[in-house]
């Protein structure tokens, strides 16, 4: 009997029971007998570092019903959604998952398919983005205007105003292209918006749950979170005394900002001529990071677009460590490999089943060499996983040749 694996992409930045019930929900709504999900490692998305490590956010998605947890490798894990998203397609493509399911405002599938197709096959929206965004337009603002351009009477502007259905849109638009031939399960979301600081303990976004715990963790108590991540939080917590965020990262990111300085920073990923200048020269006006971002911050250069520069100048992630990897739509195909944060019994079977078919695991160190695997990407993952210790008295070093994937006995 073929194995149903329902594949998600995800940050649990931390886990709570949003993310809880939507790994119910897409296993539900799909049939599926497990969930696989590829997550972003110590730094995420939106252009930060996660608040917790990678390890113990792995170990509470497995608690809260997910089968294996595997790593979204960086550089891709914080960028904008497209590289984002084609770059966790593909590794969820080496899992054999049958189904993808994503959280999003609007659950209607076959407006966000149609949304995606039109991006894939229809030439004159691509070229209409590019004229746009050349205007300097930011590109959510492009693509919103390219589509009622194209398609004047539909609703799709309203619903790529959501930050999920984007994502949504992105994941099945690399599916098209990625030639993979699984079913959608899109889940809506409930409780609070995506960008929803307010906490009031029952499904709280994560962004109010990051800023309640950075902001007075002693007092904190949300009853949004699982009680395996709340235990991991505080994990972390006794161990580092403090938690993860970019504001931390501020005068190592004026350093790297100095020692590269403006021709350099030309070479950083998504850094256009021009921005260069004003990164540089705003540098010393500001001892927040926030204030900065906003200094920086225009119609064509979005806040989060901002955050993202800015990791990718701390992290040293230039044009040659992406474009080597989104050239011809087959995204580093030599990369065969899988790298395993967290697994249970039947994350034990999808792992089996993509080893079989030819994929590599990789659970501790030693597996690199056991399957002769190129190690550029370990050595940018282990020097980003240094500089995410960097803030914290209690520093750990190349905790990537140590760790090893989390099991979880069922």
């Amino acid at each position: 009997k073929k194995m149903k694996i329902v594949g998600i992409v995800a940050e649990y930045n931390p886990f709570h029971k949003g993310h809880e019930y939507q790994l119910k929900m897409a296993k539900e709504l799909s049939g599926c007998d497990c969930v696989a999900a590829v997550m972003s490692g110590n730094f995420v998305q939106r252009g930060e570092p996660a608040i917790i490590d990678k390890y113990k956010r792995a170990e509470a998605a497995i608690y809260g019903g997910a089968d294996l947890i595997i790593e979204l490798p960086i550089p891709y894990c914080c960028q904008n959604a497209e590289v984002f998203a084609r770059a966790a397609i593909t590794e969820l493509k080496k899992l054999n998952i049958t189904h993808l399911s994503f959280g999003c405002e609007n659950s209607d599938l076959k407006l966000l398919k149609e949304i995606a197709l039109l991006q894939v096959y229809d030439k004159s929206c691509g070229n209409f983005i590019k004229e746009e965004i050349k205007r300097g337009i930011s590109y959510p603002a492009a693509l919103s205007n390219a589509l009622s351009k194209i398609s004047p009477d539909s609703d799709f502007s309203n619903i790529i105003k959501a930050p999920n259905n984007v994502l949504a849109i992105e994941y099945i638009k690399s599916s098209i292209i990625l030639d993979c031939s699984w079913s959608f399960v899109p889940v809506k979301r409930i409780g609070k918006n995506h960008n929803d600081e307010n906490i009031s303990g029952h499904f709280d976004s994560a962004s109010a749950i990051r800023k309640g715990i950075l902001t007075d963790f002693k007092s904190f108590n949300s009853g949004s979170l699982t009680n395996k991540s709340m235990d991991m939080i505080n994990r972390f917590y006794d161990e580092y005394h403090s938690f993860n965020c970019l504001n931390s990262f501020l005068y190592y990111i004026y350093y790297q900002i100095l020692s590269i300085g403006t021709d350099g920073l030309n070479n950083i990923y998504d850094i256009s001529e021009g921005l260069n200048n004003k990164i540089y020269s705003n540098i010393f006006r500001f001892n927040n990071i926030d204030e900065y971002i906003m200094s920086l911050k225009s119609k064509r250069y979005t806040y989060s677009r901002i955050r993202r520069i800015l990791l990718n100048i701390l992290l040293g992630i230039n044009n040659e460590n992406i474009r080597k990897y989104m050239l011809t739509n087959k995204i580093y195909s030599d990369n065969n490999y899988i790298k395993v944060l967290a697994f249970n019994d039947k994350g034990r079977q999808i792992l089996r089943k993509a080893k079989s078919e030819g994929t590599a695991v990789i659970n501790s160190y030693s597996d690199y060499k056991k399957n002769c695997i190129d190690m550029s990407t370990f050595k940018l993952t282990d020097k980003t996983t240094n500089i995410y210790y960097l803030p914290f008295s209690n520093r750990k070093i190349n905790e990537e040749f140590y760790n090893n994937a989390v099991y979880v006995q069922d």
